[in-house]
């Protein structure tokens, strides 16, 4: 693999240079990542071209957040070089800044997931309530449950959005949960967003572990192989099971937390805890 990255490498101007061990095995893992997002723009109908073009502000944005974590000068050519772009494209990004944050802050804003909307639903499922519930009242309705979580937002807003993503239906005054998780339908733009967001977080545990020595963050898994469809069937049965229920207590404990914390000055930060599960048996 390495030997291959580096015959792909010298026939590229730019990167005659070469690089470090360090820099070539990152590449290579990199390469392995993108693979399943190649995949997936591919399929989208995104191909190399607009891919790369919006990457530019992305290593452009990056780059400066590196030489200002080493508390260096920022010049177009100390950006070029850890950016690898072009100075041209670095002075044009430089002079279109306020685009350039813009974008940066589209990308990277928090996902919908841990919205009111989110916590609203989330407080529904732990606290048991039937999936049918009055609109309005003083206990176990809808309106209730909104002012638990927030006495900012109006409860007709949230069930709006609520509605709109498909998560519940109004029906003679009930507001009915169409879903024991917040999942929204696959053809919904929300999947797209919380899925995102989910890989971000996971990318973000993951290379912090790799590169720092202290703080880890939990970045585990199982693998097992030479496995039946019947085993398969088993383990994923038993994998559900297990997180309904951890999730459950999580979620328990992140409501009492987020009761406690609203309002406070630096109640400011976000906690995500994920868990995936994938087999090769439809391949």
């Amino acid at each position: 693999m390495r030997k291959l990255l580096k015959s792909i490498l010298v026939k590229e101007d730019s990167l005659l240079h070469g690089l470090s061990h360090e820099a070539e095995n990152t590449l290579e893992h990199a390469v392995i990542i993108m693979q399943e997002l190649a995949r997936w723009l591919i399929k989208s109908g995104i191909g190399y071209t607009e891919f790369s073009a919006v990457l530019k502000p992305v290593f452009y944005n990056e780059a400066i957040r590196e030489i200002e974590r080493l508390n260096q000068k920022k010049t177009d050519s100390s950006i070029s070089l850890l950016s690898g772009l072009n100075r041209r494209d670095v002075s044009t990004l430089r002079h279109n800044n306020n685009e350039v944050h813009q974008l940066i802050q589209h990308f990277t804003e928090p996902a919908w997931a841990i919205s009111v909307p989110a916590r609203v639903v989330g407080l529904w499922i732990n606290d048991g309530l039937p999936e049918s519930i009055p609109l309005s009242g003083r206990e176990m309705s809808f309106e209730s449950l909104v002012k638990k979580v927030s006495t900012e937002k109006h409860p007709r807003s949230i069930l709006l959005e609520l509605k709109r993503i498909g998560i519940v239906k109004e029906e003679n005054d009930r507001v009915i949960l169409q879903t024991n998780s917040f999942t929204p339908s696959p053809e919904k733009d929300e999947l797209k967003q919380l899925f995102a967001a989910n890989i971000t977080d996971h990318l973000a545990a993951g290379i912090h572990n790799v590169v720092e020595k202290e703080n880890k963050f939990l970045e585990q898994a199982i693998f097992a192989d030479e496995l039946t469809l019947k085993s398969i069937e088993q383990l994923k049965e038993t994998s559900i099971k297990l997180w309904n229920e951890m999730s459950r207590q999580i979620l328990a404990e992140a409501i009492e937390y987020c009761r406690q914390d609203e309002g406070k000055q630096d109640a400011v930060l976000n906690f995500r805890l994920g868990i995936f599960q994938y087999d090769n048996s439809d391949e």
